[in-house]
């Protein structure tokens, strides 16, 4: 189907760029349905126009350097994805190392809180020969072994 143009187009689409109507104008474009798609078309285009002149947009070299570091940034997001599952996995297992060695030794670990408490009870008695090293062993695990694990995987889940 061939498009007819009206000989009104052109004025009304000056119009409609500059805001200027005349009732003659008016008129026809309530009663021709080209017309008004012109005016539709013309008006939007304008708007359009008014808001990307009114925000002056950046240099294209500043707008290409900028989507070049965002795309950097996300294939390095991408390229430690599995290392950082790795190193929440590592600190998982850790953490799951030292609950089961703590579940499988709380009898011992109770026994040696037991006798301690009661040398404190009976300052006189003589510590027993097993509270004299496994003290100092269960203060190096707690720092070597516990607080890393804990920070480390505070770090680990912290980091998303």
């Amino acid at each position: 189907m061939k498009h007819q143009l009206c000989p009104f187009e052109e004025k009304i689409s000056e119009a409609s760029r500059s805001g200027q109507w005349s009732d003659e104008l008016l008129a026809h474009v309530a009663a021709c349905a080209s017309c008004e798609e012109v005016t539709l078309v013309a008006s939007y285009l304008s708007e359009s126009t008014a808001a990307v002149m009114g925000g002056r947009l950046p240099d294209a070299g500043r707008i290409w350097f900028k989507a070049q570091i965002a795309a950097k940034a996300e294939a390095m997001e991408r390229a430690m994805r599995p290392i950082l599952w790795a190193r929440r996995f590592a600190f998982g297992a850790c953490g799951a190392v030292f609950v089961t060695v703590l579940v499988i030794g709380w009898s011992s670990i109770a026994g040696f809180f037991a006798n301690f408490a009661g040398s404190f009870a009976h300052r006189n008695a003589p510590a027993s020969p097993a509270q004299g090293g496994l003290l100092p062993l269960l203060a190096a695990a707690f720092f070597v072994i516990l607080l890393p694990v804990v920070f480390g995987l505070y770090a680990a889940w912290s980091e998303d």
